[in-house]
């Protein structure tokens, strides 16, 4: 069985938001402060990685964190963008 495609998981997670009582499109993001950023560009995501992302503030892939000199957690779990 295949995994799951990026609209299925991009679908599931604004129904459990919706779900939460959360209506994600209607967030007020003013900048890379108030919303998730990369950590290197300090660019802001786009809207729907926004409404993917668990939280706001910095990301960074893996090898990014490296080159700052950053660790991962054991055990984290990585998350999804859309490009």
């Amino acid at each position: 069985m295949a995994g799951k495609s990026v609209y299925e998981m991009v679908t599931d997670r604004i129904i459990a938001q919706l779900e939460q009582g959360i209506i994600p499109w209607e967030k007020l993001w003013s900048g890379i402060r108030s919303g998730a950023y990369n950590r290197i560009s300090k660019k802001p995501y786009s809207l729907i990685n926004q409404m993917m992302l668990s939280h706001n503030g910095d990301y960074a892939s893996f090898k990014q964190w490296q080159q700052l000199g950053g660790h991962v957690r054991k055990g984290a779990k990585s998350e999804i963008v859309v490009f």
